[in-house]
């Protein structure tokens, strides 16, 4: 990958430009042409390193409700149950890792009963009993983006924020009722952004909006949190960055707060989520890594248990991606 592909990849990840000629703006702050920035980008989504720029959300703000699922999966068994879940759209991630808990799987629905509804139903189409919810607790971070710098450095600890922390609510974490035109909106932006210069003037003609109406609306809806990002998602191994792991954790509740932030400091760290433990799983700290290697993830680990002081953990290294989709809300 040329280095002003990932200088445009670091840029687009976090924060897509909401203005009349986004292309321009990116070429303007690179020194670049327009149409190179466009045609660049256009050949990183072409060659699928970018799956699609839009929105990503905060589930709960939206509605939903989601929770992270651990499965004791027998061998013979793995492919039944990547089947069975492939089939169920609220299911975004599904991965085998290296643990006898080995295939862990992300869902997001309409309600808390839904859960419970989905949790009786896999277990029984699968017939496997070992199947767990585990909702997150508190959320310390949740920012996906993969560094494309040369120097990319081990340690970069902020100061913990406290704000920041996200603590799960019994119920869907609403801020007020989106309207119609809203809902259109975001069913709009959860797909790809159009191609072309203008791409928010595309939005508008099939919205019946503004082009200036759009991106005010985008605009406001992440200042509300309701969209967590605007950018880019990409495909982390097309990118380069083949290894993912699991960091889990066994953190005295007495220090919970101060650990997870600590550990949400690293640049590295994508995910920092207090979950549930269970009988025989004393982890309620899970933190997710990327690296080009697993070298490089168990390196990023080491570094995290040596600076944070939790020197008991575990790593559960990623074997296979069975499944990998962003959620589409409002499509029930």
């Amino acid at each position: 990958m040329e280095q002003i592909d990932g200088l445009l990849l670091n840029m687009i990840q976090s924060s897509f430009p909401t203005v009349r000629r986004p292309y321009e703006a990116l070429a303007e702050s690179i020194g670049v042409k327009e149409k190179d920035v466009l045609n660049r980008i256009e050949d990183l989504r072409d060659r699928g390193i970018i799956r699609r720029i839009g929105g990503v959300f905060d589930s709960r703000k939206l509605g939903y409700y989601s929770s992270l699922f651990a499965a004791k999966v027998p061998e013979n068994k793995t492919t039944l149950m990547a089947d069975i879940l492939e089939k169920v759209p609220g299911v975004t991630h599904n991965y085998l890792r290296t643990h006898t808990y080995n295939m862990w799987f992300t869902l997001i629905v309409s309600s808390q009963n839904d859960v419970d509804l989905f949790l009786h139903d896999i277990r029984e189409k699968s017939g496997i009993s070992e199947i767990y919810s585990l909702p997150y607790i508190r959320m310390f971070k949740i920012k996906v983006d993969f560094d494309f710098s040369e120097d990319r450095g081990l340690l970069n600890i902020p100061q913990p924020d406290r704000k920041s922390v996200e603590i799960a609510s019994l119920g869907p974490k609403t801020t007020e009722k989106l309207t119609i035109l809203e809902i259109e909106l975001v069913k709009r932006i959860q797909e790809d952004l159009p191609s072309g210069l203008r791409p928010y003037d595309k939005l508008a003609d099939d919205l019946r909006w503004t082009e200036e109406q759009v991106m005010k609306e985008i605009r406001r809806l992440q200042a509300e949190g309701i969209i967590r990002r605007f950018g880019a998602v990409l495909n982390n191994r097309k990118a380069g960055f083949q290894a993912n792991a699991m960091g889990v954790w066994p953190v005295d509740e007495n220090r919970i707060e101060e650990v997870g932030l600590l550990m949400a400091g690293f640049k590295q760290i994508s995910h920092c989520y207090q979950r549930p433990t269970m009988p025989d799983w004393p982890y309620n700290l899970f933190t997710m890594v990327h690296g080009h290697t697993a070298k490089e993830c168990e390196d990023i680990i080491r570094e995290v248990a040596y600076v944070t002081g939790i020197n008991e953990f575990e790593i559960l290294f990623s074997t296979a991606e069975l499944k990998k989709t962003s959620m589409k809300y409002f499509l029930e």
